[in-house]
């Protein structure tokens, strides 16, 4: 059956380009980032990135099974969406991206006051580079 924490790992690293920007992103080490996608391999007998210097490259295969992959991870997205949606329990979802140069202690006492909101709430903070929060909020 196919793992979906490697594929998870596999898309991460194909769409950031590298294994140090997804680690960056998932918050884990590339040790565990790369042993995955190894153990993901083996599994199917298939190389899915290849080094061309200090780049990883989509093989024929990887490039195969991004697109798979990339529909996978949207649709768990809207199926999330829908599920946090559900009436009785709906929730405010409240995103937050925080520059990795700003300190932990003074985003806390920015978000502070919305954990003390009565509605049902989930905050998601995300931490990174200025550029690539900017980015993504394109």
């Amino acid at each position: 059956m196919l793992n979906y924490r490697q594929l998870h790992y596999f898309w991460v690293v194909a769409k950031t380009g590298s294994i140090v920007r997804a680690c960056e992103q998932l918050n884990l080490t590339p040790q565990t980032i790369s042993g995955q996608i190894s153990l993901l391999e083996q599994t199917y007998g298939i190389e899915l990135f290849r080094r061309v210097g200090r780049q990883l490259e989509l093989t024929e295969a990887g490039r195969q099974t991004l697109p798979y992959a990339e529909q996978m991870f949207q649709l768990g997205g809207e199926l999330e969406l829908m599920l946090r949606a559900q009436p009785n329990e709906q929730q405010i979802l409240f995103r937050v991206g925080v520059a990795d140069v700003v300190p932990k202690s003074i985003v806390y006492r920015l978000i502070a006051p919305t954990m003390e909101l009565t509605e049902p709430l989930r905050i998601t903070c995300r931490e990174d580079k200025l550029e690539r929060l900017l980015a993504d909020l394109a």
